[in-house]
């Protein structure tokens, strides 16, 4: 048994579904093995799509997502993809193939640092220099993609030590039953006085709340949550493109984080005076819990299973090392012998979010085209009440969608992570497939954002994963267009793409929508059908910035 072999045999025991891949230099054993041993492999048209799949697998499932790709710009090209799951904590494994050893450092074909590159956003990097380093280093390297918080790890194999034979030890083991390798809760419940401590301290706080990010997610603490707030009444923020764990609306929660006019209720955190933040970093989403976002007096308690996260930027008065959600069980059990009183302040937080959502509830209600962007939202939030797999690709659309639609933060939603990057959309409705096969896929995009890596339609035909994509097409990077007087937008407008003719050369289905009344059904029949089909939205070219009276151009 060569290496190649070892390593898919490997990972088909430790559960691995699916492998992302583009052939190429060094990579063949690697795929002759996964054919050998019958691993499926979803190849695709760009190695930044792969890896934007692994990554998407890896933080929907909690399992380790595999990207499998060539030497030299194969490496370079899958870079993103993988800062994407270090920014947001996802499992994912690179596997980069590379020349023969005995040329190394000669200058052949593709040579590369590639470790020395993929190292600053990884978890663990190691080039794979012999054949019987192998198995050690894998198992280094998936150890450590799930240690404290989950993270991209990396190995470069050198097509020669893919070819050669495995220590008959390493074979031998392989007939042990190794566990899947997926994120295990580590059931830490905390320190129990710095649990009642905290009850004491929230229970007696003027203007408490709870920040929650992809800790909470990654520890199943929807329910422990939701049972918090009935008991508390405290007002719960979602860090803006974390990971969910919301699946129902609460009373409670007022949406994600981040200021201007993405949520209402986030300027009521400059009147928080202590603040539980679960599994979540204090980074720019949260103004790095200093003013203006937050007051000079506020304090924090900090929860994660990490204790490597607790104090970064910001000092906890308390810090409890544990899971989310073992550690919210505790403060329920702890916060029954209290008396919360903090429903008024919760009704403040309400009001404000109210107030913006009023502010534009009369904007877009007109049979126009180009739509506005916020009469897109409206036609697919009855659709979010379904069990629809939701994913957001896009940064002036996004933040509509992030006003209107986000009543609650669900698992089964998702967006690109703390990077804020766009372009993933196409190929992680792919993964997002695969993860969830019996549900729907609905992906609401810009149009800059799907014209990244629109070919992948045709990968998501080849493995029969439909969905449906929304592309509100203002020809323009929205976002920055909005931010600029007309005669300053050079860089950011650009021509139209008829994204539903492109997705009908490419195989799948297109809709051009006219009116607006044709949306909503256009999305009920592309979700039934058992195929891609990508509806192009025309946009209006305003965005939040434009219709708050900063501009009265447009292009």
């Amino acid at each position: 048994m060569n290496g190649a072999h070892w390593l898919v045999q490997t990972l088909q025991q430790r559960g691995v579904e699916y492998v992302f891949a583009l052939c190429g230099n060094g990579l063949k054993p690697f795929l002759d093995a996964c054919v050998d041993l019958g691993m499926p492999v979803v190849d695709v048209r760009n190695e930044q799509s792969a890896a934007y799949m692994a990554d998407t697998w890896g933080r929907m499932t909690k399992r380790i997502g595999v990207v499998a790709v060539s030497a030299g710009p194969g490496h370079t090209n899958t870079l993103t993809g993988l800062a994407n799951a270090f920014w947001d904590g996802g499992p994912m494994l690179l596997i980069s193939g590379c020349a023969t050893t005995d040329t190394r450092g000669m200058g052949h074909f593709q040579e590369l640092d590639q470790v020395g590159m993929a190292a600053p956003v990884c978890k663990y990097a190691r080039f794979v220099d012999r054949i019987d380093v192998l198995e050690h280093e894998f198992t280094n390297a998936l150890g450590a993609s799930f240690a404290g918080r989950p993270g991209p790890v990396h190995l470069t194999i050198p097509s020669d030590v893919f070819s050669a034979q495995m220590p008959h030890s390493a074979i031998a083991r392989l007939q042990e039953t190794p566990s899947t390798i997926t994120y295990v809760d580590p059931q830490a419940p905390g320190d129990p006085n710095l649990i009642c401590d905290a009850v004491e301290q929230l229970c007696n706080a003027e203007h408490p709340a709870i920040i929650v990010g992809n800790g909470a997610f990654y520890a199943d603490a929807g329910d422990a949550l939701a049972q918090f707030s009935d008991l508390t009444h405290i007002p719960i923020f979602s860090n803006m493109w974390s990971r969910g764990c919301i699946e129902t609306p609460l009373d409670a929660y007022v949406g994600t984080t981040f200021g201007g006019e993405t949520n209402g209720a986030f300027a009521n955190l400059a009147e928080v005076d202590l603040a539980l933040v679960l599994g979540a970093g204090i980074d720019y989403r949260v103004g790095y819990g200093r003013p203006p976002v937050f007051s000079e007096s506020v304090r924090f308690i900090r929860v994660d299973v990490d204790p490597n996260e607790l104090s970064k930027t910001i000092e906890p008065e308390i810090g409890i090392v544990g899971d989310p959600r073992s550690v919210l069980e505790g403060l329920n059990d702890a916060g029954k012998s209290h008396k919360w009183n903090h429903q008024a302040w919760l009704a403040k937080v309400r009001r404000s979010r109210e107030a913006l959502l009023a502010k534009w509830a009369a904007r877009g209600h007109e049979d126009v085209t180009p739509l506005p962007s916020i009469r897109i939202c409206r036609e697919i939030q009855p659709f979010l009440d379904q069990d629809v797999t939701f994913l957001l690709d896009g940064g002036n659309i996004g933040r509509w969608a992030h006003m209107t639609l986000w009543n609650r933060h669900p698992a089964h939603w998702f967006t690109c992570g703390a990077s804020g990057i766009v372009g993933w959309g196409v190929p992680g409705a792919v993964a997002a497939k695969l993860a969830r096969p019996d549900k729907p896929v609905l992906l609401l995009s810009g149009d800059g954002s799907a014209g990244f890596t629109i070919t992948e339609i045709e990968t998501a035909l080849r493995f029969n994963t439909p969905y449906v994509a929304v592309v509100a097409h203002d020809s323009a990077w929205g976002i920055e267009a909005d931010s600029r007087a007309p005669e300053r937008r050079m860089g950011t407008v650009f021509g139209k793409i008829r994204f539903d003719r492109v997705a009908e050369a490419l195989g799948g289905k297109g809709v051009y929508i006219e009116h607006p009344a044709q949306l909503a059904p256009a999305i009920e029949q592309g979700l039934a059908a058992d195929t891609v089909t990508f509806i192009h939205v025309p946009t209006e070219l305003g965005g939040i910035g434009y219709l708050d009276g900063q501009y009265t151009e447009q292009e």
